[in-house]
């Protein structure tokens, strides 16, 4: 059963995604499913989606429509970056030869409880610290195994 899943920058982007309808399709639907799971992100992940989305994108969403998705973002559970977890993701980055942004997903991930991290950015279907890392596509095929 998916209790807890972690949702990173990577996955945030891809709801405003029009470059790549599956996956925008699938962030929509994992995030709009608060059935089954918790959601989870981090204030490094949503700020770091809403500097992808203003300013990498291809087509850059207009300042007021991305702080409204940030705005929407904010009610999931966010985990606040703290001393004592950058300290503790400067310990995972070096252990486990990560980037520091890697490493913040994990321990937000571990300090929130969660079985999943889904991302794009990991490589996929990995176990760190005892998080499955799923990226978005076999995230859904896991939450549809379950539905059946």
């Amino acid at each position: 059963m998916i209790n807890r899943v972690f949702i990173d920058a990577s996955v945030l982007v891809k709801l405003f995604d029009d470059n790549a309808p599956v996956e925008q399709a699938a962030a929509r639907n994992l995030i709009g499913d608060v059935d089954n799971a918790t959601l989870v992100t981090s204030a490094l992940a949503i700020a770091d989606f809403y500097e992808e989305v203003t300013t990498r994108f291809n087509r850059n969403l207009e300042t007021i429509t991305a702080k409204q998705a940030l705005n929407d973002l904010t009610a999931l559970t966010v985990v606040q970056l703290d001393s004592d977890l950058v300290l503790s993701a400067a310990e995972t980055q070096t252990s486990l030869n990560l980037e520091m942004r890697e490493a913040i997903t994990i321990e937000a991930a571990l300090t929130s409880g969660c079985n999943f991290v889904v991302t794009e950015v990991f490589d996929r279907g990995q176990v760190i610290k005892g998080i499955q890392i799923e990226s978005l596509q076999e995230m859904m095929n896991v939450k549809e195994n379950e539905d059946d």
